[in-house]
């Protein structure tokens, strides 16, 4: 049935999946700091022991549902998500008249890359949704157009920066699309997401023949080392620019 919609109604369907899969795991009643259901005022918080049952059948479906995805993962490989996603650079995900393909390739590529990140906070931090990198896609080509244009026409002297400052507001944009608000208040999607835009950068500049795991691993050192540059720069009142500063001497010393 799912063959039959849009492909953006397919991305919105699983994104809500997520977030109820989401509440469940994060109502499970061995979650740490107890379960984390919404709070209830008198008299219709439900008693202690109606808490606990229900924290135990939360813990049931998630696991059921961990075991079903192991399952589906070994019986139907050829569907996995994110088979095929292969990293590109800006230039293939923000190509001049390429808006379409463009758009799905940085959707499924990047989204791909972040559920394969090792270093992904689990707990119970929301999930991502994949429609917001959609979303952000369309930020990037409304809002900053100049610096798309810019990295296009850049020489090879100046394409260095202009690479960087679209990595910076790639980032600054998902992470806004990501939280519905300010790029500072989505910083949990740091480690994730800025590692995944340096790789990106790195094979806009220069592609290497790097598999993108060891891209990433570098671009996730990099990060690391200047993680509170980073998110100084996030809550400035130019985090494009501050930003774009900080990946321009990043990408210098990256491969």
């Amino acid at each position: 049935m799912l063959r039959s919609l849009s492909e953006d109604v397919v991305v919105n369907i699983k994104d809500r999946l997520r977030d109820v899969r989401h509440f469940v795991r994060s109502s499970r009643h061995d979650n740490p700091g107890g379960p984390r259901r919404p709070q209830m005022a008198e008299p219709f918080a439900p008693p202690a022991e109606i808490e606990r049952l229900l924290g135990r059948a939360a813990s049931v479906v998630d696991d059921t549902l961990s075991a079903a995805e192991t399952v589906s993962r070994t019986l139907l490989p050829i569907i996995r998500a994110g088979d095929g996603a292969k990293l590109h650079g800006f230039d293939t995900y923000f190509a001049t008249g390429r808006s379409v393909e463009g758009e799905r390739l940085f959707r499924r590529d990047l989204y791909a890359a972040f559920k394969t990140s090792p270093r992904q906070d689990g707990g119970n931090r929301m999930p991502l949704h994949e429609a917001g990198f959609s979303q952000a896609h369309l930020a990037i080509r409304k809002k900053h157009g100049e610096l798309l244009t810019a990295m296009h026409e850049a020489s090879a002297e100046s394409r260095l920066e202009a690479v960087a400052i679209v990595a910076a507001a790639t980032l600054v944009e998902l992470l806004v699309s990501q939280s519905g608000n300010e790029a500072t208040d989505a910083a949990a999607g740091l480690v994730p997401l800025a590692p995944m835009l340096l790789a990106a950068a790195i094979l806009t500049l220069s592609p290497s023949g790097m598999s993108d795991a060891d891209l990433l691993e570098a671009a996730e050192m990099a990060v690391d080392a200047r993680r509170e540059r980073i998110t100084i720069a996030l809550a400035s009142a130019d985090p494009v620019k501050e930003l774009g500063a900080i990946f321009q001497v990043l990408l210098a010393h990256l491969p």
